[in-house]
């Protein structure tokens, strides 16, 4: 049973979307290195030319489809909804950096709540093992989003690439030769 979505923060989160440009990869993008946050936040992204991930897009073109009630929801591009159980689901190559992609089923999830009314819910499909897993929206994911939310206006408004420690995910990160990490 789905029970009425109640946020205090909705209306000022959904204008802060919405005056950034803020969608769900802005969120994953936070929670993995906030360089590259900074860089997806000023239009610069290669990923597209990225072996893993064409590599990913054509597992995921071959095992799931997205689900064309999606198409036109601004911002919104979970894998699949379930509009009657208001469920977003979200395909992973991988299980790694749950963290970042949690978060950006739980953007998902959070938006649709605000625009119904309704709280919805994540899950998480990791395609290399078959396995899935809940992302729900308690207080202390929203509070989460509302600080990635502050955090990415933060970034936008600075004028140079922040520093960025070497981390594990900078040996397959696409913007590596950016960053003098490759």
């Amino acid at each position: 049973m789905t029970r009425n979505f109640l946020w205090t923060r909705s209306t000022a989160f959904c204008e802060r979307v919405t005056r950034l440009e803020l969608h769900g990869l802005h969120f994953q993008h936070l929670n993995l290195c906030e360089r590259r946050a900074w860089m997806y936040l000023h239009c610069i992204n290669f990923a597209q030319w990225h072996r893993r991930v064409a590599t990913g897009l054509a597992r995921q073109g071959t095992h799931y489809t997205r689900d064309h009630s999606t198409v036109g929801l601004f911002g919104l591009a979970p894998d699949r909804l379930d509009w009657d159980a208001h469920l977003v689901f979200e395909h992973k190559g991988t299980g790694g950096a749950p963290t970042a992609v949690d978060r950006q089923v739980a953007f998902y999830a959070a938006m649709l709540s605000i625009a119904t009314g309704y709280t919805w819910h994540g899950r998480v499909s990791i395609l290399a093992n078959r396995r899935w897993r809940e992302v729900n929206l308690g207080a202390t994911l929203l509070d989460n989003l509302w600080r990635d939310s502050e955090r990415l206006e933060a970034l936008l408004r600075l004028d140079k690439v922040p520093q960025a420690p070497r981390i594990g995910l900078c040996a397959t990160c696409s913007l590596a030769p950016f960053c003098g990490y490759d």
